[in-house]
């Protein structure tokens, strides 16, 4: 009996150095409220940029369905164009070589 007790007050000494002190639950703690707060700052930046994502989409198919007046083109001046008389030539027959 007495090797029973032994060795559960050796199994009793290993665990006891693995559990956890008062020191660490507070560094625990402390840590897990900083995650909290670096998630919720994270949660609260993806909902605005989704928010603004969804504000410009929407403002991009509204103003896809307006109806625009067409702009009719402008009219442009009437080209100019000159007709020269061909030159007249003096003479057709061919020169004769002297």
């Amino acid at each position: 009996m007495d090797n029973d007790v032994a060795a559960f007050k050796a199994h009793l000494d290993v665990i006891s150095a693995t559990l956890a002190t008062k020191a660490d639950i507070q560094m625990l703690r402390a840590d897990m409220r900083k995650m909290s707060a670096v998630g919720r700052r994270w949660m609260v930046a993806s909902l605005v940029g989704m928010f603004m994502g969804f504000v410009g989409l929407y403002f991009v198919a509204v103003n896809s369905f307006v109806v625009r007046p067409t702009v009719a083109p402008r009219s442009q001046a009437p080209i100019i164009v000159i007709y020269l008389p061909q030159p007249q030539l003096e003479s057709s027959k061919p020169r004769r070589a002297d």
